[in-house]
């Protein structure tokens, strides 16, 4: 199995954890592009569920939102979304419902403080963890 690493900016993490932060007490979700696996941008998408456990996003949304990446040349390279209260592993609904193996999983849990982020490659409804490098 190929664990390509994904690099994201200390900027741009938190960034994202921000925007979960405030969508608390709900689920939060968007996905992260950009090229060879080095994060670039990251794109909010409404969790229209209002859920503290799952999230929904139109396949309007999506696609609008995956116009506008290719339009920058870039690549989705993780969906993110965040766990208000639960650890930052996916859930059997998460692995169930990822839409593609070759797009990684961005979990941010705000269980403790301060939040955890980890990413995972979901593939046939099992997770790994894999590299995650935040560059300052």
């Amino acid at each position: 199995m190929k664990m390509n690493q994904v690099i994201i900016s200390e900027f741009l993490i938190k960034e994202v954890i921000d925007h979960a932060r405030n969508q608390l007490p709900y689920e939060s979700c968007g996905l992260l592009a950009g090229t060879d696996g080095k994060v670039n941008s990251f794109w909010v998408l409404e969790n229209e569920l209002k859920s503290d456990r799952r999230f929904f996003v139109s396949k309007t949304e999506v696609a609008k939102t995956l116009e506008q990446i290719a339009e920058r040349k870039e690549n989705v390279i993780a969906i993110y979304h965040s766990h208000p209260t639960t650890a930052a592993i996916p859930s059997s609904y998460d692995m169930i419902n990822h839409p593609d193996s070759t797009i990684k999983m961005l979990i941010v849990s705000f269980k403790s403080e301060p939040p955890e982020a980890k990413c995972y490659h979901i593939l046939h409804r099992t997770y790994l963890e894999c590299p995650f490098l935040i560059e300052t």
